[in-house]
């Protein structure tokens, strides 16, 4: 997985930018945290020999060794959890209060009907338009059939859930591809239930590609283990903070690209892509 980083323009971030960049870095050390518990409990099932492809090899000794290790990560980890629940509540105390709901501005009231023998009554004034501006852009978006075949170098294909806001957007024409607005953070976070087609050993990688420009900076690709794959199905989770820039403008288009040696069979996949 990857860390947040910060734009290449820091010194220039506002206080609500800053107070927003906090709050991303305290969900993305929830998330490391979820993955090294994640480590001990798979640890624990590969010394008791119930990890799928593996028997049991040690002693009683070799097992509360063992678990005296995870109970004293464990207690690290509560005690960060204690650290980062301070941190949150003092970054919420200087946040600022949410915003009013956008009302739409009333409809003008048409003006009075001429005397009779003259021009019929103008047309009432059709209905404000609902939308509300103030709204941050959002897309969901789920893998476009349960059980694809993702093959190697190629971009996952996506249906949509739900979108609101203009600075995010997907077309049905080009499925593998959402289009972000640059100069603006984007919170991007991907779950995947997968498993491998075939016999693989090694190691894959799931990439955030964009177009153009070949690749994110500041989003590291996700790498897992092709072996594990091979027995079995697996959450394959990621999140990251994407600073799409395009120079000359334009819009910047997002695909997810496997890296591996062999296809992956995907039963389940959601994309969320939040404009900050």
């Amino acid at each position: 997985m990857s860390m947040p980083s910060f734009p290449p323009n820091g010194a220039d971030m506002t206080r609500e930018d800053a107070l927003t960049m906090i709050i991303a870095s305290i969900a993305m050390e929830e998330l490391a945290l979820s993955h090294i518990l994640n480590a001990e409990g798979e640890k624990l099932q590969y010394i008791l020999g119930t990890l799928p492809g593996a028997s049991p090899c040690a002693c009683p000794q070799d097992v509360l060794a063992v678990n005296k290790s995870v109970a004293a990560l464990v207690e690290a980890v509560t005690q960060n959890q204690m650290l980062l629940k301070n941190k949150l509540e003092k970054v919420l105390e200087f946040c600022p209060p949410p915003p009013p709901p956008c009302k739409p501005e009333p409809a003008p009231c048409p003006p009075p009907c001429p005397p009779q023998g003259s021009d019929p009554c103008p047309a009432p004034c059709p209905d404000p338009c609902k939308t509300r501006s103030c709204e941050k852009s959002s897309l969901q978006l789920s893998v476009q059939r349960e059980r694809m075949i993702w093959k190697p170098d190629c971009r996952l294909p996506w249906r949509s859930c739900s979108c609101s806001g203009k600075d995010i957007c997907w077309e049905g024409r080009t499925p593998v591809r959402v289009q972000l607005k640059p100069g603006k953070a984007y919170m991007v976070q991907y779950t995947l239930n997968a498993c491998a087609v075939g016999p693989a050993e090694g190691t894959g990688a799931i990439c955030l590609r964009q177009s153009p420009g070949g690749a994110f900076t500041d989003a590291l690709p996700l790498r897992f283990s092709m072996e594990c794959l091979t027995h079995g199905s697996q959450t394959l989770h990621q999140a990251v903070i994407l600073h799409p820039h395009m120079n000359g403008g334009g819009v910047s288009d997002l695909s997810l690209v496997l890296n591996a040696e062999t296809s992956l069979c995907v039963e389940r996949a959601v994309m969320d892509v939040i404009e900050l």
